[in-house]
């Protein structure tokens, strides 16, 4: 198992599947945009769209780029997606996750004849 930034790829991959997280991750991914530009893409509050860039920020996935300076005149930090390529696949039993983000490897695998896996994930009941 490869881990970045002490998440594997099992995290990293739960967390692009989050409806919102895996939209900041598209949006971002051709251009830099600030929290307000992506929360009002997105139709969240802003409080929950910094807890996804957060999220996002610590698994690798989200960087910082720039600093622009908003329509009030406040500076805002510009985020791009890093998330270069993910995949899962099927092999031989196992269930392999591979991720590819902020130019480092994240993969992980797990056997499907063991028992309770990451297959029976448990959802929180999220925000936004």
């Amino acid at each position: 198992m490869t881990e970045v930034l002490g998440m594997d790829a099992f995290d990293n991959f739960r967390l692009m599947l989050d409806q919102h997280s895996a939209r900041i991750l598209t949006l971002t991914e051709e251009r830099a945009m600030n929290a307000s530009e992506i929360s009002e893409a997105i139709g969240i509050p802003m409080a929950a769209c910094y807890r996804r860039i957060r999220m996002l920020k610590g698994a690798g996935m989200l960087r910082e780029v720039d600093k622009a300076l908003s329509e009030g005149g406040k500076s805002v930090a510009l985020y791009r997606s890093t998330v270069e390529k993910a995949e899962v696949a099927l092999m031989g039993g196992r269930l392999v996750v591979r991720i590819r983000a902020n130019g480092e490897d994240s993969s992980d695998s797990i056997d499907l004849g063991e028992g309770p896996s990451m297959l029976h994930w448990s959802q929180a009941k999220e925000d936004g």
